[in-house]
């Protein structure tokens, strides 16, 4: 999109000063997001976005649900006398009538013939002097996220009614991903199960993880909780200067779900060395270390609110949502790779085989107490 086509878009908004030009911003996978450089105002410039309306269908909800969540963990942090607020969370900008994303009108047609939708846009204050980390440097930075993301739990354990929005159905619903991979290989449409049947057979050998953390000390359910569901090191800003962990982002799937999701997401993409990419299994090893980390700073957060039937299922978070994520590779890797994107053949299998390897060496490990 044209840097006019973004400043046209970025005007719709309440932003102070000049708005005098827009730079894309590399990096995530959903949404499109642009700087959007201002002269005269407050605020070090603006952070607009192009919302993915084919993974988030109800943009007005999930904006809702955003504006919400960063409401409540502002009032927190002020009335905790927290220093410099406005970098510790995000701050939604509305649209010059009060709303909280623009429907940018869509032609009748596309060059194709085919019918359009209106894109949807949304704004936040630009947070300066921070960077983002794809990988835990070391076991303190680690455990830096950990109690990052035990505070933002923390801080939206006390969220008033009504419940937020959902807006994925189904997120982390570890037994409907095992159903949709018995699915996939049975209905085998590309002939791709016979490559795979180690792996498919390895998912079987640990399918009772998918109801692991379904209950607890004699089948009681786990507290439905306001949690972020994407849990991991890239969705930290941290100082430029300091290092310190500042701000969670990217709160989409902040919605109700299951604490010890979050904690899995972190053990999952923290406690190895390599990530989910990697093709060299030896390296795919938790160390103990991280782990620990992980767990330290987890609990100094998030503590006071958890149940003992959370405590006591903490160690299975991580392989949990290990052998959930295989089971969504090898079965993308089944339908044709439709849903994650794919660089060379065989990349879902491949990232299936990863996580796979993740999954025994975390049940291996020891828990550290």
């Amino acid at each position: 999109m044209t840097s006019t086509g973004v400043l046209e878009a970025a005007r719709q908004f309440a932003c102070e000063g000049r708005l005098t030009g827009a730079r894309r911003l590399s990096g995530g996978h959903i949404h499109a997001s642009y700087h959007v450089r201002a002269e005269g105002a407050a605020a070090p410039g603006y952070l607009l976005q192009r919302l993915n309306t084919r993974v988030f269908r109800e943009p007005l909800r999930l904006m809702e649900n955003v504006a919400r969540v960063t409401r409540h963990v502002e009032a927190g942090l002020r009335a905790a006398g927290v220093a410099h607020v406005h970098r510790r969370v995000l701050h939604v900008v509305p649209t010059r009538d009060g709303r909280l994303a623009w429907p940018q009108e869509a032609p009748a047609r596309a060059a194709g013939g085919e019918a359009c939708e209106a894109a949807w846009w949304r704004m936040f204050e630009f947070i300066d002097g921070t960077t983002t980390h794809l990988v835990a440097r070391d076991a303190p930075q680690a455990e830096q996220v950990a109690r990052a993301f035990g505070e933002f739990q923390a801080r939206l354990s006390d969220l008033p009614p009504p419940p937020l929005h959902e807006t994925i159905a189904g997120f982390h619903d570890t037994k409907a991903h095992l159903e949709q991979l018995r699915r996939a290989a049975e209905a085998d449409l590309l002939g791709r199960a016979r490559q795979c049947r180690a792996e498919l057979a390895q998912i079987e050998r640990h399918a009772e993880l998918a109801g692991a953390l379904g209950g607890a000390g004699g089948g009681q359910a786990l507290p439905r909780r306001v949690v972020h569901n994407d849990a991991k090191i890239s969705n930290v800003l941290f100082d430029a200067v300091d290092g310190s962990a500042l701000c969670i982002v990217d709160l989409d799937t902040v919605m109700p779900g299951l604490a010890l999701h979050d904690f899995g997401d972190m053990v999952r993409s923290m406690a190895a060395p390599a990530g989910e990419d990697e093709t060299d299994l030896a390296r795919v090893a938790v160390r103990p270390d991280h782990l620990e980390a992980l767990r330290r700073g987890y609990l100094a957060a998030a503590s006071d609110f958890l149940s003992d039937a959370e405590r006591e299922l903490l160690p299975l978070a991580g392989p949990v949502i290990a052998f959930e994520q295989a089971a969504r590779f090898l079965a993308d890797h089944l339908a044709g790779d439709v849903y994650y994107h794919t660089a060379r053949p065989l990349q879902n299998l491949e990232r299936a085989r990863n996580q796979l390897a993740l999954l025994e060496s975390l049940l291996r490990a020891p828990w550290p107490v």
